[in-house]
């Protein structure tokens, strides 16, 4: 019978005793001590583990245990940074060139191994390392390797252990609007659904790509977005004349490093929109020169009317009153169609201050509501908005409706003409800031 000497070698741990006052802080200093002692503890297992040498009684081989470098004892991984890699310093042998051991356990004892890979070839450095598969998260590893060199059987290293912690899942983000195939004019606004999620996420955001071609080479505008309630929107700052473009979306958890698959691209044709190239109807034909001192700032569609609100409508700077009848009206609501690719425009709902802003009509009954007499909107007349169909909406100070000189308005002003996807059943809410969507 194979005899096998062991020679340990000795560590000797000297500890000093040092007089002092007591501390201004005793709680941080225990807990600064405990810890320093835990890793005095763990560097003089470790040194004792790589001191110990085995001794092959019959052939005289003799063989050092290899010592740990990485993962330090008590690493704490992200899921999203597996595959992880263990990494030893080499063994050293007076017989052949080791090979190596690795096994990860999920105990300490090592009773429950989850990998343990054999005859892995030292490296051609000082270390030796090994790639481990994808483990399962939320869990704490331990680990160890040891070396054989020929019929001699090394001893384990010490064990470290490694936390890896719980993995997060990001679907691909679906995308709202603008839909495929959708025209778009006026100020653009892509909107996400936010994305499923599995696992502790924290802070979500999202990168958007706009293109003028479907492989993103090269993206026109891109930015990244912090989730917001329920969609995600972004309105790029950039310049586009018509044509069609392309977009994308991707969301992302930072703490985690987790990242979700690309959504699906859409594509939408965008027609540049100027005031002054629109057909004005029933409504100030010098209209496109009016100042622009007012900013839609919320659309909101209901099955029985929608509602445009505006930051001149209230308060002290609101638009002056003009005469209207044994009354008085503040200002008119109107609309911006794109007919067979030309704009047409009108003012048509008219509101007296603190009118109930649902005045509006039903969105489905535009056709007949709003555009019913031929003689007055020609062109505009009987039209009904699809839905998501890309429409304006803007407001005008005093009466608008079917003058075209403009001569009741007092002070001549307008708002900007704000775009929504129309909504016939009435649902939709978008919001703005200084012109620009941001819902």
């Amino acid at each position: 019978m194979k005899q096998i000497a062991i020679v340990m070698s000795t560590v000797v741990l000297i500890a000093a005793s040092v007089a002092c006052s007591t501390p201004a802080n005793p709680s941080a200093t225990k807990a600064g001590s405990t810890a320093a002692a835990s890793a005095a503890s763990q560097a003089a297992s470790e040194a004792d583990a790589a001191g110990r040498v085995v001794t092959d009684a019959l052939s005289g081989v003799s063989m050092t245990a290899p010592a740990p470098l990485t993962p330090t004892d008590g690493q704490a991984f992200k899921y999203a940074d597996q595959p992880l890699t263990l990494v030893v310093k080499n063994a050293t042998t007076t017989g052949a060139t080791p090979t190596y051991t690795f096994q990860v356990a999920g105990d300490a004892a090592f009773g429950s191994l989850v990998f343990n890979q054999e005859g892995i070839a030292q490296g051609a450095g000082a270390n030796t390392s090994v790639a481990l598969p994808k483990l399962a998260g939320a869990k704490t590893y331990f680990w160890r390797a040891r070396a054989t060199s020929g019929t001699t059987v090394g001893l384990f290293s010490a064990a470290r252990s490694f936390n890896v912690g719980p993995e997060v899942v990001l679907q691909a983000p679906v995308l709202a609007s603008p839909g495929s195939g959708a025209a778009v004019s006026g100020t653009i606004s892509m909107v996400t659904n936010n994305v499923q999620r599995s696992g502790p996420v924290t802070a979500i955001t999202y990168r958007f790509d706009l293109s003028n071609t479907a492989a993103f080479s090269p993206a026109l505008a891109s930015a990244v977005v912090p989730e917001q309630s329920g969609t995600t929107s972004w309105s790029p700052n950039v310049t586009l004349g018509a044509g069609t473009y392309y977009w994308r979306v991707q969301a992302f958890d930072n703490a985690s490093g987790v990242s979700s698959p690309v959504s699906g691209v859409l594509a939408f044709s965008y027609q540049p929109f100027d005031l002054h190239q629109a057909t004005i109807v029933s409504s100030p034909q010098d209209f496109a020169n009016w100042a622009e001192t007012a900013k839609i700032t919320s659309v909101q569609f209901f099955g029985d009317s929608f509602w445009v609100d505006f930051d001149r409508r209230t308060g002290p700077n609101r638009w002056p009153d003009v005469p209207f009848g044994d009354g008085s009206l503040e200002y008119t609501l109107g609309m911006c169609i794109n007919k067979a690719g030309h704009w047409y425009c009108s003012a048509v709902v008219q509101f007296w201050f603190e009118r109930d802003l649902g005045a509006s009509g039903v969105p489905s009954h535009v056709n007949f509501e709003w555009f019913y007499d031929f003689a007055r909107w020609g062109p505009m007349t009987g039209y009904q908005p699809e839905e998501g169909e890309t429409v304006g909406l803007f407001v005008c100070a005093g009466d608008c409706r079917n003058n075209d000189a403009g001569d009741r308005s007092y002070v001549k002003e307008r708002s900007n003409v704000a775009f929504v996807p129309w909504s016939n059943s009435g649902n939709g809410f978008f919001t703005f800031a200084n012109g620009r969507r941001t819902k």
